[in-house]
């Protein structure tokens, strides 16, 4: 958005040429050099004339060569002064300049030493040049072992995620030992981040930069100590939820509070589920009460990237491997957390217990129902401390999911196959027997459809006429006679393109119109990330098929959803993300918190993981009917 203005400081640049390039300082050459870069890329103002950028490519000729005579002329002598005239901005200008033209050659490891030592921040710049690096490597090194900001600066390019980020070269001679060290230092230091803590906790070693468990347990430590005095003065910004079953004079099953001071309330009808106690029922709460899944039974609780707020997407330090997770996704995680805590306290009241439920299903719904022989679920006993329950249900997830597996595959379930089997499961194997069940987008034009008309970032829903009124075009459009002329210029190239794509019409009075069967799949597509044809209704399947046929979009049958396996794979095991709470591998192996309160915590999740299980396993069942 800035080179509109940099292209017109340019035209006052070659309006001033002779005078500019007459006896050049250093920071007119880096102005040169980044005027060679915009028209090199044919960068150019609507206002320009063809005439005079071809006048400007031609003065472009000549940059090359004033470059060269400047950067011959670095030395020993001058480059620390050079290296202090050097703004900011042009700092990696500066350095790529050196390398260019081979002043690096020129340098003695002592100049660069004491280059390095003036300003600390300049061996970033230093690090993105492979040259540079190979030539001092010794010296580099040394500084690294000194500089303050190393430790952070190999979480980053070894551990941190990034968009576009130019990748950093650390010598050969900074030994994987040397780096360990390094972060050794960093996490003892008062002036620690707690982001980079947390991200050195939840880390993978890797020969480059090892991190050993040892130095996982102090960064943890490290960081739980500095929280305490960071929230000490108090909690700062707080959201939360509350659950709760109570009488609901109007019959009613379920009563939602709205929101107040961040705080989501629920509550639902202690006398509707006293009269509804037969098991289908207790199940269907989950789906229709919980809303544990949607109307596609989808599962709710899951991260989706649509939820994530700009600021949250840019705010703070994210792993390579980090689950992604927002305000969204931990509200949605508390709501129904406590869900299933409130309802399993109810249940029990009432002399039932969940996992009870969970038997019937296995055992005796699927036999009955659907003639599915051989499942076999075993619930723990009431008396059953919650470290045993979480290594009970953990298991008995995998074990579920093998059974359908092997049901799916064979059309029965041979236990001595399943007895013999030691194959561990991997969710996005679990297959389905529905055709084309779900369905992702796999083509950078529909990415780019969506966003423009879905994204809070896209500028399309935003006209003189109507100002900021609406969220998104398909709003825009559906409520308002909006024609091409009603848009700026910038947008109506866009407009156009959704026109080439079928999102948009023009009707006989040439106004814009959105095709609601098309942006009703696009929608589904940006907001859920999955889309599910055997939930929709003919114009709906038939538009999802227009999408595949056209290479937009492809279909899979398995049992869980990607944003499902992302969820699974979160929650039970770090096979994917290196800050999950990997559950079941914590309780299979007995590695888990001794502590009871977490212990009763992660029970719940694994109760919501089997919850979900069933509910797909019984939508395979309801579609398809293995």
């Amino acid at each position: 958005m800035s080179s509109g203005w940099y292209l017109q400081e340019m035209e006052t640049f070659f309006q001033q040429w002779d005078e500019k390039i007459h006896d050049p300082d250093l920071k007119t050459i880096l102005e040169l050099y980044n005027i060679k870069q915009y028209l090199d890329a044919r960068m150019r103002l609507t206002a320009w004339a063809e005439e005079q950028f071809i006048q400007y490519q031609e003065r472009c000729k000549d940059i090359p060569p004033i470059l060269g005579r400047y950067f011959c002329k670095v030395s020993n002598e001058n480059l620390q002064e050079l290296c202090e005239q050097v703004d900011m901005i042009y700092l990696g200008d500066f350095w790529q300049l050196i390398c260019d033209y081979k002043v690096y050659k020129r340098i003695s490891p002592e100049v660069l030493a004491r280059v390095l030592e003036a300003k600390r921040y300049v061996v970033w710049s230093v690090l993105r040049y492979k040259e540079l690096v190979l030539t001092f490597g010794q010296v580099i090194t040394e500084h690294l072992m000194r500089n303050p900001g190393t430790a952070e600066e190999l979480l980053s390019q070894f551990l941190e995620a990034h968009r576009n980020r130019k990748p950093v070269y650390f010598p050969a001679e900074f030994t994987p030992k040397m780096r360990e060290q390094v972060l050794w230092h960093y996490v003892d230091r008062e002036d620690a981040n707690l982001n980079y803590l947390q991200l050195l906790e939840y880390s993978q070693s890797s020969p480059e930069l090892p991190i050993s468990d040892k130095l996982k347990l102090q960064a943890r430590r490290r960081k739980e100590t500095l929280q305490e005095k960071l929230f000490a003065g108090g909690p700062g910004f707080s959201y939360g939820v509350e659950v709760t079953f109570k009488s609901i004079p109007d019959g009613s099953a379920e009563e939602v509070y709205r929101e107040k001071d961040h705080v989501y309330s629920y509550a639902y009808s202690k006398e509707w589920l006293q009269e509804n106690l037969d098991y289908p029922t207790l199940l269907n709460n989950f789906i229709y009460l919980f809303k544990y899944v949607d109307l596609c039974f989808r599962c709710t609780f899951v991260f989706q990237q649509a939820e994530l707020s700009p600021l949250e997407s840019v705010m703070g330090v994210h792993g390579k491997q980090d689950y992604p997770m927002g305000t969204h996704f931990r509200t949605k995680k508390m709501r129904t957390s406590l869900q299933m805590v409130a309802y399993c306290r109810e249940l029990q009241q009432l002399n039932i217990q969940i996992e009870d439920i969970f038997h019937w299903f296995f055992e005796t719904y699927l036999k009955e129902e659907f003639h599915a022989e051989g499942f076999i679920y075993t619930p723990p006993s009431p008396s059953t401390t919650y470290f045993e329950k979480c290594k009970l249900l953990a298991s008995a997830i995998d074990g579920v999911l093998k059974q359908y597996r092997l049901f799916c595959e064979d059309g029965q379930i041979d236990r001595e196959l399943l007895e013999i089997s030691s194959s561990h499961i991997v969710f996005q194997d679990v297959p389905s027997t529905v055709p084309n069940k779900y369905g992702y987008a796999c083509s950078p034009m529909l990415q780019r459809e969506t966003d423009l008309l879905f994204s809070d970032q896209s500028m399309m829903a935003y006209t003189e006429k109507t100002q900021s009124k609406y969220h998104t075009l398909p709003q825009l459009l559906m409520a308002e006679d909006m024609k091409k002329e009603d848009f700026k210029y910038y947008q109506q190239g866009n407009l156009d393109w959704l026109i080439e794509r079928g999102s948009i019409q023009i009707d006989a009075d040439g106004y814009l119109r959105i095709n609601r069967t098309r942006t009703a799949v696009l929608g589904d597509l940006f907001y859920n990330e999955v889309v599910c044809p055997n939930h929709y209704d003919k114009n709906l399947h038939d538009q999802g098929d227009t999408l595949f046929a056209a290479g937009d979009m492809y279909y899979e049958s398995t049992l869980f959803s990607k944003p499902e396996q992302d969820y699974l794979n979160y929650v039970l095991n770090r096979s994917k993300f290196t800050n999950g709470l990997d559950l079941r591998n914590k309780y299979i192996h007995d590695t888990c918190p001794l502590d009871k309160e977490t212990q009763a915590g992660d029970y719940i999740e694994l109760l919501k993981i089997m919850v979900l299980t069933i509910i797909k396993i019984n939508e395979e069942f309801c579609l398809g009917n293995p």
